[in-house]
């Protein structure tokens, strides 16, 4: 089993992959295109499934915070858990979605988690408290995500104002290429021995009693 602070390390590098997916989609886009930028932060509202990989990422990086800020975050994470917890679809206290969830149950929750920000969004700057470890779809989210020629995942409102669909789907991020990026996760969080397919939420990730009991186990 490695170390945690190796771990870590692994797994913060593994995630960088979806920056540079990222990177090679925005470095080609027409001025206008992307309205992206730093202190926007309608996609830090809501909350989405991580990885076991990505939450441990999160734990680490928000328990670096000077204590201010940390207290700040966890105190912002129980009640985002607080009050998702009678439609979380899953084990709340644990803090583990239910990997055989409906769509309906999971659509139940999504809705209503839908205006809660982030716990490690700071306002009012719209900074992001653990930027570096932040988790995949942080990442990608702003351009549209697609598998051949089908959208899965829509871009940001905000961006390609009167583009073309075709236009939007071309500048897609490629679902394939996203998911070599997951499964490098996968491989560093095997490779230490954790359980794979855990799914969780940051609120989660950072409340869940699992979460605590698997970290004494690493060290």
């Amino acid at each position: 089993m490695l170390p945690m602070q190796k771990l870590i390390g692994r797994l913060v590098t593994s995630l960088a992959g979806a920056d540079r997916l990222w990177e090679e989609k925005t470095a080609a886009l027409r001025p206008g295109e992307l309205a992206c930028r730093p202190g926007c932060f309608g996609c830090c509202v809501g909350l989405f499934a991580i990885g076991l990989p990505e939450a441990l990422a999160l734990r680490h990086a928000v328990a670096e915070l000077p204590a201010r800020d940390r207290a700040a975050v966890l105190g912002r994470a129980t009640r985002a858990a607080e009050q998702s917890a009678a439609t979380f679809p899953g084990d709340a206290a644990a803090g583990f979605l239910d990997p055989e969830r409906s769509d309906a149950a999971e659509g139940a929750w999504f809705l209503a988690a839908r205006g809660t920000p982030c716990p490690v969004l700071e306002l009012p700057s719209g900074r992001c408290a653990v930027y570096a470890a932040r988790p995949t779809t942080c990442r990608t989210y702003g351009l549209a995500l697609r598998t051949g020629g089908e959208t899965l995942v829509s871009a940001c409102e905000l961006n390609f104002p009167a583009a073309s669909a075709a236009r939007v789907l071309a500048t897609a991020i490629e679902a394939g290429n996203l998911t070599g990026v997951d499964q490098a996760l996968v491989e560093v969080a095997a490779a230490a021995g954790l359980p794979a397919g855990v799914e969780t939420t940051i609120a989660h990730a950072l409340t869940g009693a699992a979460f605590a009991v698997l970290e004494r186990g690493l060290r």
